[in-house]
């Protein structure tokens, strides 16, 4: 598991869906720059991937968030934001 997912899933279980959002539009924003700042020599490919794969990340666990309200209290705390499947 990589070290963000920690950072996520521990949002997940505090149910702190602005901290969430606020990595999520960290990310995008890095993304952006990164995309926008041609470095020369600089392949921008790897860390753009990255990125991407981390926002993704951080919008399921949103969406479980999301879907956990639904759901009886406590129930979330005992699932992992990524069941193995996901990874």
């Amino acid at each position: 598991m990589k070290a963000i997912e920690h950072v996520i899933n521990g949002y997940v279980f505090l149910k702190d869906r602005q901290a969430l959002e606020e990595i999520r539009d960290h990310r995008k924003q890095l993304l952006n720059e990164t995309r926008m700042h041609a470095i020369a020599g600089f392949n921008p490919t790897t860390v753009s991937d990255t990125l991407q794969e981390e926002i993704e990340l951080v919008e399921a666990a949103l969406a479980r968030l999301e879907s956990a309200d639904e759901l009886p209290a406590g129930w979330l705390a005992t699932r992992p934001a990524f069941p193995a499947s996901e990874r």
